[in-house]
């Protein structure tokens, strides 16, 4: 019985740092979506839009390893690092399609890329995973 809490104790700072990173990536999200608009339209906020792309590679990154953290010292979860990883490698797919010719491309991945990365905050904060299921 010690060692199960042992464990769930020795997880927490993962989850703590996954909810973090994860809060971080939806807060990336919101600035990319909009810039978008005004950069398609206008032409404008092309740095706000590509530093935030930047931002975003670091905080999925960081949720990634914090996910696999938190995996690790539970022994089961895999699952969320790999999505999480999934995220974070497309993010450089999705940076590369970013131009003109390939917007088309860009828009549907982005949606893709939100979807997963809220999912797995919601899963975060969910009840099954601070009750250890």
């Amino acid at each position: 019985m010690m060692a199960g809490t042992d464990a769930r104790t020795s997880a927490r700072p993962f989850l703590l740092t996954a909810r973090g990173f994860a809060l971080a990536s939806v807060a990336v999200f919101v600035v990319l979506f909009l810039t978008a608009g005004t950069l398609v339209q206008d032409h404008r906020l092309e740095d706000v839009h590509g530093g935030a792309a930047i931002a975003l590679h670091v905080v999925t990154g960081g949720l990634m390893t914090a996910l696999a953290g938190f995996a690790y010292s539970r022994g089961r979860g895999w699952w969320a690092a790999v999505v999480a990883g999934v995220v974070f490698v497309y993010s450089f797919v999705q940076a590369s399609l970013g131009d003109g010719g390939t917007l088309n491309l860009h828009i549907p991945g982005a949606l893709i890329v939100v979807g997963a990365t809220v999912w797995l905050t919601a899963w975060l904060f969910s009840p099954s995973v601070v009750g250890g299921r």
